[in-house]
């Protein structure tokens, strides 16, 4: 392994640890938050943005394992699944980050902009981690090349979210818990519009990342 790689692989551990340490402490403020309003203090986890950081936080954790591991033995080692899996979660985290910011926000949700962005736990969901998850994935861990497939996978949690929460909310179990999951306040056409927007979005945040994770290796192949 050259000093290079070595240099590489310790930045890789290092931006990951930091990574999975925010997303715990955001989960904690959410923990703590929901025992302040007395409320169940795991109620938060019908959250798309909580449930895509504990994703982000296992992969993060995985990835410096793999990084730590290979300093360790001396080599330099292929890790596609840590890659995809972080792939995954960086576009999940992006799409929180989008639809906080032009959805979110524009609708006054918990106050509007700057509650949602820099208050609490939102620090950290909303905006910390998905910009260092997104700047890890695209500048640091060069890899396989992500394809179209890889951005089929990455769109399964968003779909499955969705169904779940969909059908929760017509069995009137969760009410929302975004406005845009509100059948029974809306036209039924709103919910399918909603639905198209919110995962044709998703699928093209894939396509967005998948392009910006890719040049470094067209980079490196050029030279």
């Amino acid at each position: 392994m050259s000093k290079k790689q070595m240099t590489t692989k310790l930045a890789i551990l290092s931006v990951n640890l930091m990574l999975a340490v925010m997303e715990f402490i955001g989960l904690v403020l959410m923990v703590k938050l929901y025992k302040s309003y007395n409320l169940h203090p795991f109620g938060w986890l019908q959250y798309y943005t909580q449930l895509s950081n504990i994703f982000s936080m296992f992969a993060a954790f995985g990835v410096a394992f793999f990084e730590a591991r290979d300093l360790i033995i001396k080599k330099e080692m292929p890790h596609p699944l840590a890659r995809l899996f972080k792939f995954i979660t960086a576009c999940m985290l992006m799409q929180t980050f989008l639809v906080t910011l032009f959805v979110l926000s524009p609708m006054g949700m918990m106050g509007g902009f700057l509650p949602l962005m820099f208050e609490g736990a939102n620090l950290y969901h909303h905006l910390l981690c998905p910009l260092l998850s997104v700047i890890s994935l695209i500048i640091l861990e060069k890899g396989e090349k992500i394809t179209l497939k890889h951005c089929v996978y990455a769109l399964i949690p968003t779909v499955i979210y969705a169904v779940v929460s969909v059908t929760l909310n017509i069995l009137k179990v969760w009410h929302g818990p975004y406005p845009f999951l509100y059948v029974y306040e809306q036209p039924f056409y709103m919910s399918i519009i909603w639905a198209v927007v919110i995962l044709g979005g998703a699928f093209l945040i894939t396509l967005l990342v998948k392009a910006l994770a890719n040049i470094p290796l067209k980079k490196k192949k050029e030279s």
